[in-house]
C-alpha cells in the first residue's frame, strides 16, 4: 500500500480478513476510513485505535507514514 501512496492509519488484527476459508487464503486489509494518500507531508491528525496507536500519535506529535509501518 505504501508503494501506492496509501497510509491506512488503523491497521490492527480486526482489519485483516481472510479472502476465503482455504488454508492458503490471501489476506485482505479492510476499513480504510482513516486512510490517507501520502504526499510526503507531515500528518497532524491523531487517529488510530487505542491499543494499536503509534507512540508519535499518542504524544500528539506530527508524524509520517514511517511511524505506522
Amino acid at each position: 500500500m505504501h508503494q501506492q501512496g496509501v497510509v491506512h492509519r488503523d491497521l490492527k488484527p480486526e482489519n485483516l480478513l481472510y479472502y476465503s476459508p482455504d488454508k492458503e487464503s490471501k489476506i485482505m486489509i479492510s476499513d480504510f476510513g482513516l486512510s490517507k494518500m501520502e504526499d510526503g507531508s507531515i500528518m497532524p491528525t491523531a487517529c488510530s485505535t487505542p491499543g494499536y496507536v503509534a507512540s508519535e500519535v499518542l504524544a500528539q506529535k506530527p508524524y509520517t507514514n514511517r511511524c505506522l509501518v
